[in-house]
């Protein structure tokens, strides 16, 4: 059996094309009688939509429970909430080490086995480019904390940090070079209470001084302790901040359902796009749909590059963008649906993009971390905060109107000639010979079937149809519109044709073993816009002959 679809708007097609089986053909040239009245199946074609449409340019065509076709568009994508960033700020602590009595001097020099403790605030800072706000408690992931002593009173070589009162992983060797001290902080949680976080660093003599004064160089004996500034990495950070920068996020979804270079256009009625975000994010987040557009990639005539959504339409402005009510999750280990929203004709005008006949939608959202520094509230946020952002697209599929599809169906392996051939061998002598073509339309659409009747033979393995030029024998039917009731086809309309045989034609007949069929369905303008399209929308062909004879007077 060879298919063949000749145009389809939006679509390739497969067809299921079959020869009757309930007519049992090997036993008709033995069923003779006198008063010959027969039916003889020839070719029967069958046309779903539901098959059509299997084969469409998109993956996402599918059929809800009524049966309405639908293109249906779902993804997940999961975006990574862009950290703040965190460092130790640079900071410098400057003491009199005579003034505060942290040492004695002894003849214009520090003793040498001077010891003494300095205490230094330490602070986070949060990158204002970045963001703002205050840390409570850090669970730092990857980090240093880096000292050094600065003094213009004696040799910078002589004084070093000997150790700091916070548990490390690792204390690095003091560097002569650069006169630092290195704390490993990965993996330290660190507690900020209301009046900052203080450490003692313990100060001594290197050993290049170990156990001998340390001359004086000014009289003015300072010393600075100077916190270098170093970035972090983290696993969680608790406390108030905002995010200056919002990152945005792109989601493209292919349509395909309108092609300006094919015959058939699908209109959509009542489109919906839900948008749901799911995240495990301790801290209020500020999610919107920036813009929601339908586009085409290639540039058409008289039309516009692309619609935009309006999701607020008032009395003195219009607002293209649509900000989510974001609900954080308060348990690390749970998220939560942080916001859900349903767009539609009324809220995001999409029956307007989806009317421009766009070649795909663009979802653009925003993300930024939006708590105030200045409430008193503490959130949590993590290294890998994401939102699982949900994008379903749910669009009944209707009939476009002033357009139309032209199909071809050709059925081969028909054997009628063995058929005829055995009533004439059997000396019967025709008294009337009909053909006739049956169709049942159920698409809410008018339109025509051509039938014209073919020999085939097989060339290289191919089929080769070869049409038998009989005008009488081709014949071209209206078929009428199934009835429609609420927007569904609720009856299918059948037609019928028939062909009274001439006998110059019967020898045509017997070279029939394919019908072409050819399918031009019609969409009358206005008419049928609206009609859902259903797994049932289809149409039916079949071909038969009926045999009037009586036994030949050859017969002895």
């Amino acid at each position: 059996m060879k298919k063949q679809l000749l145009a389809l708007a939006l679509m390739t097609a497969a067809f299921s094309s079959c020869t009757d089986d309930s007519y049992d053909l090997d036993n008709i040239s033995n069923d003779f009688r006198i008063g010959l009245n027969e039916y003889l199946p020839i070719a029967s074609s069958e046309v779903k939509l539901k098959d059509i449409l299997s084969e469409f340019k998109t993956d996402y065509i599918s059929e809800e429970s009524d049966g309405v076709l639908t293109f249906k568009f779902d993804t997940v994508n999961r975006v990574m909430v862009k950290p703040i960033e965190v460092s130790f700020k640079e900071t410098t602590f400057e003491h009199d080490l005579v003034l505060e009595k942290l040492v004695a001097i002894s003849n214009n020099a520090i003793p040498g086995d001077a010891k003494f403790f300095i205490e230094v605030p330490i602070n986070l800072n949060i990158d204002d480019k970045s963001g703002s706000g205050k840390i409570d408690e850090i669970q730092i992931k990857n980090g240093l904390l880096k000292f050094h002593l600065e003094s213009d009173a004696f040799d910078s070589e002589a004084l070093m940090i000997k150790s700091v009162s916070i548990p490390y992983k690792e204390l690095r060797p003091w560097d002569k070079n650069t006169g630092a001290i290195v704390l490993d902080m990965s993996d330290q949680i660190l507690k900020f209470p209301e009046n900052g976080y203080v450490v003692t660093c313990e100060i001594g003599l290197t050993d290049k001084y170990k156990g001998q004064p340390v001359p004086l160089t000014s009289t003015n004996v300072k010393i600075k302790v100077v916190m270098e500034e170093t970035k972090l990495s983290y696993h969680k950070i608790k406390g108030s901040f905002k995010s200056n920068v919002e990152q945005i996020e792109y989601t493209d979804f292919y349509v395909n359902l309108f092609d300006d270079h094919l015959d058939f256009k699908l209109n959509v009625v009542d489109p919906k796009l839900k948008i749901t975000g799911v995240s495990n994010s301790g801290i209020p987040l500020a999610c919107s749909v920036k813009r929601l557009v339908g586009k085409h990639k290639t540039n058409k005539a008289s039309k516009k590059d692309s619609v935009e959504a309006i999701f607020f339409k008032g009395s003195s402005y219009e607002s293209k963008s649509y900000n989510f009510e974001f609900k954080h999750s308060t348990d690390e280990n749970h998220p939560t649906t942080a916001f859900e929203a349903e767009f539609d004709k009324i809220n995001g005008s999409l029956d307007e993009i989806f009317s421009y006949l766009p070649d795909s939608v663009s979802v653009r959202c925003g993300i930024k971390i939006d708590a105030d520094p200045k409430s008193g509230n503490s959130y949590f946020l993590l290294d890998s905060t994401y939102v699982d952002l949900n994008i379903e697209a749910n669009v009944p599929l209707h009939i476009g109107d002033s357009s139309y599809i032209t199909i071809r169906d050709t059925v081969d392996g028909i054997d009628i000639v063995k058929d005829v051939t055995d009533y004439q061998e059997g000396n019967f002598k025709f008294d009337d010979v009909e053909l006739f073509i049956e169709f049942e339309n159920a698409l809410p659409l008018e339109g025509t079937v051509t039938a014209k009747f073919c020999k085939a033979d097989s060339v290289n393995g191919n089929v080769v149809l070869t049409h038998l030029d009989n005008k009488k024998l081709d014949q071209t039917v209206k078929i009428p519109a199934a009835k429609v009731e609420n927007g569904y086809v609720s009856k299918s309309t059948p037609s019928k044709k028939k062909i009274v045989v001439s006998d110059d034609m019967v020898e045509d007949i017997k070279k029939i073993n394919a019908v072409d069929f050819t399918y031009r369905i019609k969409v009358p303008k206005g008419s049928v816009d609206g009609v859902f399209l259903t797994k049932d929308c289809g149409m039916k062909a079949k071909v038969y002959s009926h045999l009037k004879a009586n036994i030949s007077n050859k017969e002895k």
